[in-house]
């Protein structure tokens, strides 16, 4: 029989809005106080806890059911997802539930995986890796905006220049994040105004390897991570 978890959440003042309660959730996933397979405490008991209305309640729990993370059992009440590896790919679908400290986490292994690889890319690329890295070109062939076919294009360029790295571990180290990225970079060209700009700093990027600079594709790399970061800056402040 499913335990029902013992945990202790701090109280939100009512003027806190439906997503701060669900941030208040993911946190005690994140913590160890909620394990998969838990049953959450009733509606009843989070709305005194935390010192909300059943209703906020009730539609934080909603959205983390949408999100994966929860499974609503009628009769029985909500429990922990017991298979919830890919949450945090999950979370970034939601940009109300993704934090400036997550992001920051994200861009900060984004850029030691991508900016190292990109340094080794830029001295170990074949010609075939180069032809492969420039397949961000197709981006300027899509008439107006698809973002699905503009994030298929971007990851395929990100893993090329981790194949182009020659560092077997790397690239299983960037396959392990594919959807984690692909999230990510879907969320970063929704908000992205110009296509073009996207393509002006994939070509900074191939450029600086195919020159076999690596100080200058490291730099190229770095603006264009930082970039990406203001775009996504940019959604979470919308939602």
């Amino acid at each position: 029989m499913p335990r029902s978890s013992g945990i202790s959440l701090e109280p939100i003042e009512t003027k806190t809005v439906t997503e701060l309660v669900a941030r208040r959730l993911v946190a005690q996933l994140s913590n160890g106080a909620l394990k998969p397979g838990d049953k959450l405490p009733s509606e009843r008991e989070l709305a005194r806890q935390l010192n909300v209305g059943r209703t906020t309640v009730r539609e934080a729990l909603k959205l983390l059911t949408l999100s994966g993370l929860l499974d609503a059992r009628r009769g029985d009440g909500t429990y922990v997802r017991r298979e919830f590896g890919d949450f945090l790919s999950q979370q970034i679908k939601w940009p109300l539930l993704l934090s400036v400290d997550d992001l920051d986490m994200i861009v900060e292994v984004r850029e030691g995986l991508e900016v190292k690889a990109v340094r080794m890319a830029a001295k170990r690329a074949t010609p075939a890796d180069i032809d492969r890295i420039g397949v961000f070109k197709q981006l300027l062939e899509i008439e107006g905006r698809d973002v699905e076919r503009e994030t298929d294009l971007d990851l395929e360029f990100h893993h090329a220049i981790a194949s182009a790295s020659h560092n077997s571990l790397l690239c299983s180290l960037m396959l392990s994040l594919h959807n984690i990225l692909r999230e990510y970079i879907a969320l970063s060209n929704q908000t992205t105004d110009r296509l073009e700009t996207t393509v002006a700093e994939h070509q900074a990027i191939y450029d600086a390897v195919v020159a076999r600079d690596s100080d200058a594709a490291e730099q190229a790399m770095i603006k264009h991570l930082a970039m990406s970061k203001t775009w996504i800056l940019k959604a979470i402040h919308r939602s």
